[in-house]
């Protein structure tokens, strides 16, 4: 794989390429123009090697250096297999930055845009002006510091094939939570032991947690719990495990959470603080009312209930299980895969737009102290939760009650039916602050 560093002079375009090789190779300096000719080297990330070439500054000029420069970097720009577009988020958005992005256009499906030099608040609030430009990948670093280098390496080694396979790395995690004695532990059990799944216990990298890896479906799964889950037949929940602070462990390190209720006993106080600790960290969540062998109503009334009782898990899909009968046990697995999907779905920044924009056209904010509150732009900032991004003049006049209408439109327009969103709303004149909603 070939990736080229790409940007208008004094970006840190050098800074970077020296701390993705992790040499000093590139001349670093505040002069504009150092680097001319091509300059490439071989890189190293997660096992994976690839190709990344230094460039010197695009401008418009009408000089034969600065002509040469520009003719060398568009002849590398259709050989190459990923673009690295770098901006300097301290002087913010130039013109000569919007006359580059222009000639990378017609790569655009390859172009990632760099947010250099993110290194304070006000750098950080110019560098939202940058999605302007139109390009759906975007990563802030700091070259220098050396912070969100990672990430956008990450990104980059994403596509190139590993030498050896990865055994029990990846999969979806889910935890199952709930009060003692809903039947966690025959779910637990039920799942585990079906066909068509394949079953292998590795303990956690925390001491009270453990990690079982297993298949569904051709799927990936890493079931997230206590020491106590380590052999499934022998599982024993004690009122312990089942603290505040335990669950919240299990929710922290999923990307599902299975909320278990016993739907015998209707949905408790504890229930309800459960599920307030799944929302409030924005987690996939499938309820799972278990014991309906206990119960003499139809399956729309005992959804109809926790709909009632958890209206703010609007999202989650409710699953009507008997763990004793087996019933309902391989829908739990469905919907997780469902949620997921939704979960961790990504975006283009004009999709997230014209979305925001319908929004907007059917419910407007209301006013702030005599004042429209207005969206200059939003983009999706990442997954796992979806999170978008607001660019507004007033974080101040978003209400809560609007803000709730909004995320749950927001869900319905991104078709996230089975997800949280979580909003962030910044302040595009006359505040410092980012408020999350």
């Amino acid at each position: 794989m070939k990736v080229i560093i790409v940007g208008r002079p004094n970006v840190g375009k050098s800074t970077l390429f020296n701390r993705i090789i992790k040499k000093r190779l590139s001349i670093v300096h505040d002069m504009p123009g150092v680097t001319r000719d091509v300059i490439e080297s071989q890189a190293q990330w997660q096992g994976k090697s690839f190709t990344v070439m230094d460039t010197g500054g695009v401008i418009e000029s009408g000089d034969y250096i600065s002509q040469e420069v520009r003719k060398k970097v568009i002849q590398h720009l259709e050989k190459v297999d990923l673009i690295l577009f770098v901006v300097d988020a301290k002087e913010g958005l130039t013109a000569q930055d919007q006359e580059i992005a222009k000639l990378l256009y017609p790569y655009k499906h390859k172009t990632i845009l760099v947010v250099n030099k993110v290194d304070n608040k006000k750098s950080n609030l110019n560098a939202y002006d940058f999605y302007t430009l139109g390009f759906d990948e975007v990563y802030f670093v700091s070259a220098q510091h050396g912070k969100g280098v990672a990430e956008l390496l990450d990104r980059i080694v994403r596509d190139i094939p590993s030498e050896e396979q990865i055994s029990t790395a990846g999969g979806i995690k889910i935890s199952f939570v709930g009060r003692p004695n809903v039947g966690k532990s025959s779910l637990v059990n039920a799942i585990l032991g079906q066909e068509r799944v394949i079953v292998s216990h590795i303990p956690g990298t925390t001491r009270d947690a453990v990690e079982i890896p297993f298949t569904y479906k051709g799927t990936s799964f890493i079931l997230v719990d206590t020491a106590g889950v380590r052999r499934p037949s022998k599982v024993e929940y004690g009122v312990e495990f089942f603290s505040v602070g335990r669950s919240l462990k299990a929710i922290e390190l999923s990307h599902v959470v299975c909320l278990v209720l016993d739907i015998s006993e209707g949905v408790t106080r504890q229930d309800k603080r459960l599920a307030g600790l799944i929302e409030r960290h924005y987690k996939g969540c499938v309820i799972v009312a278990n014991k309906y062998d206990l119960v003499k109503v139809p399956k729309e009334t005992v959804e109809n209930i926790i709909r009632k009782e958890l209206y703010f898990l609007d999202y989650a899909p409710v699953v009507v299980t008997s763990a004793i009968k087996g019933e309902g046990v391989s829908s739990i697995l469905d919907e997780v895969l469902e949620v997921y999907s939704d979960y961790t779905k990504q975006h283009k920044t004009s999709f997230v737009n014209r979305a925001i924009q319908n929004i907007l056209k059917e419910k407007p904010p209301p006013l702030y102290r005599g004042k429209e509150v207005k969206v200059y732009y939003s983009f999706q900032k990442s997954t796992a939760p979806p999170t978008v991004v607001v660019i507004t003049n007033y974080v101040e006049g978003w209400k809560e009650n609007y803000k709730r209408f909004f995320i749950r439109r927001l869900r319905e327009e991104l078709k996230l039916y089975k997800s949280p969103v979580r909003l962030e709303l910044v302040q595009k004149e006359g505040g410092n602050e980012a408020s999350k909603a």
